[in-house]
């Protein structure tokens, strides 16, 4: 027997407690090989998103400003060029009206003194009473509460706990600005207004900026 037959059943027996070791060795520290993988997506995976920092503002609308916020909304559609090339008609036809009137001696002439009259009452009810109807509804919701709002760079949050709503600035709304108002309309029909006063001096170029370049102009 050669001195190397006598070392082979040493190197068998090595062999396999290597074997052996190795074994173990990936049963404690297992490696994925990448072998019957796929990429799947978590449902339930919250989103993590950067704090965003916000400007909080708390003020009351006075009865004034409610009043100019409702007259730019749509409440009254008779307004403005319209009201006044509308003024202007009527306003010929009421002095035509009485001219034929009071140069006519026909016995009809009475009824240009009705349509006469008839326009100028037309011209009472373009200005004189949806401004007193819009200074009634300003009244009634001029009541003093307080508006909380948050306003963020991509969105405001507007009230708290369950009557909060919000108003993404992502361009689907627009703004209008008026006697220092600043006024947004929503897709639903629904309205912010704020007006420069409640907002600081340090920070009021911020808001406007803000608000406006997330909105498109009205």
């Amino acid at each position: 027997m050669t001195d190397n037959d006598s070392n082979k059943p040493s190197d068998i027996d090595d062999l396999k407690a290597s074997e052996k070791k190795t074994e173990n060795d990936n049963e404690e520290n297992p490696e994925w090989d990448g072998s019957e993988a796929e990429y799947v997506s978590d449902d339930d995976a919250e989103e993590y998103e950067i704090p965003e920092t916000g400007i909080r503002l708390s003020y009351v609308l006075t009865q004034e400003e409610m009043f100019r916020c409702l007259y730019h909304s749509d409440i009254i559609k008779t307004k403005g060029a319209r009201a006044v090339l509308q003024s202007i008609i009527l306003g010929i036809a009421a002095v035509l009206f009485f001219v034929v009137f009071f140069t006519s001696k026909s016995q009809y002439s009475s009824f240009n003194l009705f349509f006469g009259i008839i326009s100028l009452v037309m011209i009472a009810v373009i200005w004189i009473f949806p401004r007193l109807y819009l200074k009634s509804m300003a009244k009634t919701l001029a009541d003093g509460n307080t508006i909380e709002a948050e306003i963020y760079p991509t969105h405001i949050d507007i009230g708290r706990e369950d009557g909060q709503w919000s108003i993404e600035l992502d361009g689907t709304s627009k703004a209008e600005e008026f006697d220092n108002i600043i006024m947004i309309f929503t897709e639903k029909d629904r309205a912010f207004a704020i007006p420069e006063r409640v907002m600081e001096p340090d920070v009021i170029n911020e808001i406007r900026a803000i608000l406006l370049s997330g909105t498109e102009p009205r």
